[in-house]
């Protein structure tokens, strides 16, 4: 895409396992002086931050730089990360009107942005997979688990296939278990494999999926209520302060007719099928106006400069 991409070794604050934050300790100090001369060296207008622990170097110099930052968290817990961040930046970006994740932050920076959307959800490019899901005559199932996708969700819906026979299948299984269902797939007419589907396509399939199954990650949680989509969310049961499930749950009081939570607990064959046939036959409402993308937080990036 053109933009450059600076590396930096940063060691982790692992509250999980404190060896692992000793061991590192060296990094962290030394990527602070990293930082430094990266930000001499590119001399920005200003620094914004995702909340990845390497961003927390970035942001401390450009403090000490006297250069404006925005931390944006995308979650509904706030990360050690952003909680560090938000000492040392102007701006504390929300996606969330959460009052329980204000409390732990600076009242007078916090602004509530929501979370950047991709647009091709709502202005889908033209590409050779939208062409092809354009012909399916059939309801399409779409299965996601981010970008490493989910060997749990996988072997369930392995189980599956025999079952959804009625259904077009769209599964983005990831690298690891790719190959295994890929050759699958040479079974089974109504069902189509990718390992990682690129953003020219993503909107084609979440547009024209009737409904989805996936994990609920921040970004996928929010695509998914944008659209106003039926789904089926299988929350990471070991994710950082069990932000997916609380993910999940916003999501079923944003749509809860068409929104069901199954926890990895009670996760099977069965359950997933049943769930699946209950959303299939409901019927979703013509007058149902969609979202559109959300310039809230490149405008206060506009404001800040």
């Amino acid at each position: 895409m053109g933009i450059n991409f600076y590396s930096i070794n940063c060691g982790k604050l692992d509250r999980r396992w404190i060896p692992n934050t000793i061991r590192g300790l060296p990094q962290t100090f030394k990527s602070v002086f990293q930082s430094f001369k990266l930000i001499k060296k590119i001399k920005p207008d200003v620094i914004i931050s995702f909340g990845g622990y390497v961003s927390v170097p970035i942001i401390i110099g450009g403090f000490f730089k006297k250069i404006p930052s925005i931390t944006h968290e995308q979650t509904l817990t706030n990360s050690l990360t952003t909680k560090i961040n938000s000492l040392f930046v102007n701006i504390v970006a929300l996606s969330f009107n959460n009052q329980k994740q204000k409390n732990s932050l600076p009242k007078h920076k916090i602004v509530v942005t929501g979370n950047l959307l991709r647009q091709e959800l709502f202005n889908p490019k033209k590409s050779k997979i939208g062409d092809q899901i354009a012909k399916i005559k059939t309801k399409i199932i779409f299965i996601t688990a981010g970008n490493q996708g989910s060997h749990v969700i996988n072997l369930i819906i392995e189980q599956l296939l025999p079952e959804l026979k009625n259904y077009f299948i769209i599964h983005q299984t990831g690298k690891n278990d790719f190959d295994k269902f890929n050759k699958l797939s040479k079974k089974y007419p109504n069902y189509r494999v990718f390992d990682y589907i690129e953003a020219n396509d993503i909107g084609h399939i979440f547009n024209k999926s009737e409904l989805i199954i996936s994990r609920s990650g921040a970004n996928t949680s929010q695509e998914i209520v944008a659209l106003n989509k039926k789904s089926i969310l299988i929350p990471l049961k070991i994710s950082q302060q069990n932000e997916q499930f609380l993910n999940a749950t916003w999501v079923k009081e944003k749509i809860p007719e068409f929104t069901e939570i199954i926890e990895e607990k009670n996760l099977n064959n069965i359950s997933l099928l049943g769930v699946i046939k209950k959303l299939i036959s409901l019927k979703v409402k013509n007058n149902i106006t969609k979202e559109t993308n959300n310039p809230k937080l490149l405008r206060l990036i506009h404001e800040i400069i």
